[in-house]
């Protein structure tokens, strides 16, 4: 077989694979609409009503002028001044990116994005967003662990589907995050031999990992002369991911279900997180299911069930999906983002 015949066939199976990707993410979605009951759906949203979408758009907008501010600071610490609007911009970009695609091609278009606007090196574009990536699952981890380490002091002893004490689950979570949290810092410090175990899995992967966490490295020692401005950028990410993930209670208590807030804002933490695995365009029919799942695991007596759940977890997704669409499609549009280009880039 000549090389030109295996480029068609690589060609052809990722063209099925984007197909197949495609229609399950449909499949899911409509299966998600039966299951929760599309009349029911839409009547939760008009309960929602208008001052509820005026206070999610406040909200979530609140939220990305803290992320591009943070961005901006970022990218300050490394000695490059780029505006706020590209910072603002180029968030919304990704962000739209990230939901319609599974690649996860909303941090390339906007390393690319930054890099045309302002005119830095591709490296140190890279290293920003590297660096703000990092810092961002380093923190929802640790919030993660806290926010359980905290409802387990609490005494939160409500009894799980499983039949035993949650307080139980809350200290096994914890001790996992802490434990996933022990191998990122790991892989930070022991590059080379987290590498290396990577690429028995998965040489692609270990090659793409290589070369985020060293311009991450890279990026993170220009902070030596900047300290008081990366703690400022570290505790800036704790209302910046708070203000985020506080949007899904707004969604719960107007309709009606008064829950513990801090476990709404794990169950919407996890749904982001699991959002990292590219399985599905945006985690469509995953996160919602991620999210809804830990609730119920929590509450198995909430009434009307996991698909009540589930259909709150879905109208979040809905409502930021809607507002990426707008936000995030300017900066697409009028930036000229070429999708294909920025998976050519990445593969």
């Amino acid at each position: 077989m000549t090389e030109k015949d295996k480029s068609i066939i690589l060609g052809w199976l990722k063209k099925w694979k984007r197909l197949l990707i495609g229609l399950a993410t449909i499949g899911l979605i409509i299966l998600m609409i039966f299951l929760v009951n599309f009349p029911r759906l839409i009547q939760k949203i008009v309960t929602i009503g208008i001052w509820g979408l005026v206070l999610f758009i406040l909200m979530y907008t609140l939220a990305f002028i803290l992320r591009a501010y943070k961005l901006k600071l970022i990218f300050k610490g490394l000695d490059l001044d780029i505006s706020y609007s590209t910072s603002y911009f180029s968030t919304g970009a990704s962000f739209l990116i990230n939901d319609s695609t599974p690649g996860k091609l909303g941090d390339v278009a906007k390393v690319f994005l930054i890099r045309d606007r302002e005119g830095i090196k591709l490296s140190e574009s890279v290293a920003g967003i590297a660096i703000e990536r990092i810092l961002d699952l380093i923190l929802l981890f640790v919030i993660s662990a806290f926010a359980l380490i905290y409802l387990y002091l609490g005494n939160f002893n409500n009894i799980g589907i499983l039949g035993q004490n949650i307080q139980f689950y809350l200290m096994i979570g914890a001790i996992f995050i802490l434990l996933i949290l022990s191998l990122m810092f790991l892989a930070i410090y022991k590059t080379d031999f987290v590498i290396n175990i990577s690429k028995k899995f998965s040489p692609k992967l270990a090659d793409y990992l290589r070369r985020f966490i060293i311009n991450f490295k890279k990026g993170i020692r220009k902070y030596k002369n900047h300290k008081k401005e990366f703690v400022f950028i570290v505790l800036l990410g704790f209302p910046t991911w708070f203000v985020d993930a506080y949007i899904v209670t707004i969604f719960f208590h107007l309709s009606g279900y008064q829950l513990n807030m801090i476990l709404l804002i794990l169950a919407i933490i996890l749904s982001f997180l699991s959002k990292i695995f590219p399985i599905s365009p945006g985690g469509w029919g995953i996160s919602e299911n991620v999210g809804a799942l830990f609730i119920f695991f929590l509450y198995p007596t909430f009434l009307g069930g996991y698909t009540e759940i589930l259909s709150i977890f879905v109208i979040d997704h809905l409502f930021r999906s809607a507002y990426l669409l707008f936000f995030g499609g300017y900066s697409i549009f009028h930036y000229n983002i070429n999708l294909r280009e920025l998976e050519a880039i990445k593969t």
